[in-house]
Parts: structure tokens; sequence; C-alpha cells
């Protein structure tokens, strides 16, 4: 299997590594990508790239070709400190958003995987000895969600969250209550840098007040958050595929403009006499993907396409508001 496979990608992603995966959008290389295990690849570009975030398209200086750069890892994760009223549907709606869904509580009556059937683990012990003992360095793509009953037990979570790398820490309650654990951690040695990271109150402000509300804007400041976040548009149900040497066409985007549904990014896999998986955005422009990707599944020829949604049926229907994507088709296997 040839290192620059999406096999090895899947393989190295499922083993923990950040993959940055390069793509030729055209020229004679068109559909080829190369995998760099966790070492941002140096790229000749013509553009300056120095302050793009992946994934982006850049142009090589070298061949003139377009290249997308993409950082490649496992499934995001969402930590809920505290088993209450608050973290069942914050847990339901983190699994609707992509989520590997972690519940903690130091309660065994909270800690209940009967009352979070949604998340893909329930833990229970103290709080200290819990978060102390958890692999860290496993969750690259870590958001921690702070919910507990009370003081202490969030300013342990606190502490603990803040001595890793989490692209989200939100902490519930009141500005009174937040400012107290805030000057108990200042004097531990937290630094101002370190609580101004933390959203305290947490969640956008909209007014909510049932645990359904409040769930609501905890999963809006999450999206708010993660807007231009690197993270794998690889589905886990993708991963275990390829990993398994799954061969078929992947499509995709490498191109939004105007009010398309999906981004830069986002996949689907046509497994070779397979079920779809993932998704370009639902409507016309993936039925029309889906048509390409079986087309191809016979001729096996990459290839760059482009999806325009302003014209056309769906535009004179008014199915769809516009806009226009482009699509890589590659070869998997």
């Amino acid at each position: 299997m040839q290192e620059h496979s999406y096999q090895a990608l899947a393989r190295a992603i499922l083993d923990g590594h950040t993959v940055y995966r390069v793509t030729a959008l055209d020229g004679a290389q068109i559909g080829e990508g190369w995998n760099i295990i966790d070492q941002a690849p140096a790229l000749d570009a013509k553009e300056d790239i120095t302050a793009c975030r992946p994934p982006f398209v850049c142009t090589s200086r070298q061949t003139g070709a377009r290249l997308l750069c993409e950082a490649l890892r496992q499934q995001k994760v969402l930590l809920v400190c505290g088993g209450g009223h608050v973290s069942v549907p914050v847990a339901k709606l983190g699994k609707l958003l992509g989520y590997r869904v972690l519940v903690a509580d130091d309660r065994p009556e909270f800690a209940d995987p009967a009352r979070f059937p949604e998340a893909d683990a329930v833990l229970c012990r103290e709080f200290c000895d819990l978060l102390a003992g958890l692999d860290w360095d496993a969750l690259p793509d870590l958001s921690v969600v702070i919910v507990t009953r009370g003081h202490a037990a969030d300013t342990v979570c606190l502490r603990e969250a803040l001595r890793h790398p989490c692209t989200y820490i939100g902490m519930i309650g009141s500005a009174r209550k937040n400012r107290a654990v805030f000057d108990l951690l200042r004097g531990e040695g937290v630094t101002e840098a370190q609580l101004e990271a933390v959203h305290a109150p947490i969640g956008l402000a909209i007014g909510a007040e049932t645990p359904e509300e409040i769930a609501v804007a905890i999963a809006a400041e999450l999206i708010d958050t993660r807007r231009g976040c690197a993270n794998a548009g690889l589905s886990a149900a993708m991963l275990d595929a390829l990993a398994t040497g799954q061969t078929g066409i992947m499509a995709t985007v490498v191109r939004k403009q105007g009010s398309a549904p999906r981004g830069v990014g986002a996949r689907m896999f046509f497994p070779d006499g397979g079920h779809k998986l993932g998704t370009v955005g639902g409507g016309l422009a993936e039925y029309e993907v889906c048509q390409t990707a079986e087309r191809l599944g016979r001729t096996r020829t990459p290839c760059l396409l482009t999806f325009d949604m302003k014209n056309g049926e769906a535009g004179r229907s008014g199915m769809i508001c516009g806009g226009e994507i482009d699509v890589l088709f590659e070869v998997v296997g």
C-alpha cells in the first residue's frame, strides 16, 4: 500500500496522528495526494500562506498546479464535565454536531449510561482522579464543557483543562461564581491569557433559561468557536472503511462560492460495492456528485468539476439560494 494512499492516511489518523495532506487539483498529477504526518508541510507557494489555516488552496511555485492543503485528524471530542440537567441536551446536541461525546460525573446516579444514550462513554470517578488519568494527548481536538453541580468541582475541572491544549473550554455559572474560580486559579499561577480563553459564562447570549435552551446556546458557541478550525473531513465511518483497505471514489469540495451549503474539505466517499458515506450538502448538487462518482467508479479517472447551483432547474425552482462548488474526484485504491 502506498504511503500516500487514503488507506495509509486513515490508519495514521486512527493511530492518533495529525496528517497534513497536500493534493494536486490540476495538471498531470491531478488527484494525487501526499501525506505528511505530525508536521505541517513547507510549501513553495506563489501566495503568502503564512497566516493560512487548513483547509486552503494555494498554487505551487514549482509546477503551477493548485494544491489543496488540509490538516486531518481524528473525530473532534466533546468532554462534558457534569451529568446534570444541562448535560443531557448538551450530549445530544454534541452528537448531532459530529463530536465523540464523553460525559463525566463523580456521582453514580448521574454518571448513568441510561441518562446519556448518545454518549460514546460515560465515566464515573472523582473529577480530580478522572481528569488526571485522562489521556489528553490522544484527544488533539478536544472541547470541554464544564457544567458540574458547584464551585468546587468546577474549579477542579477547569484547573485540569487549562493544563492541556483545548479547542474550546466553557464553564457554566454566574459572573460572581466565575470570578471566584478565576481568582483562585490566578493565585495558583494561571495566567490572564489562559483565563481569557475560557468561555464563562458559557454559551452565546441568546437569553437561554431552560436546560435545553442553555444547551443550544452552548452548541452555538461551539460552532462559532470552531469557525475556520482545521478538522477532519473524514468521518469515523470513512476512516474505518479506508483503514480496512476499502477502495472507491472520494469526492471533496475544494472551492465554495456564494451560499453553497458546505465548505472546503467536505467529503463524500463512494466505496466500491458499498453505500456512500458523508455529504457535500445535499440537494441537486449532491445528486449530481453522486451521478458523477458512479460514472467515475467505472472509468477510474480523477477530475475536478464545477457544480453551479445558481442556474438551471435548481435556480428556477427556488430549491436553493444559489452558489457554486468545485469538487475533486479522486480514485481510492
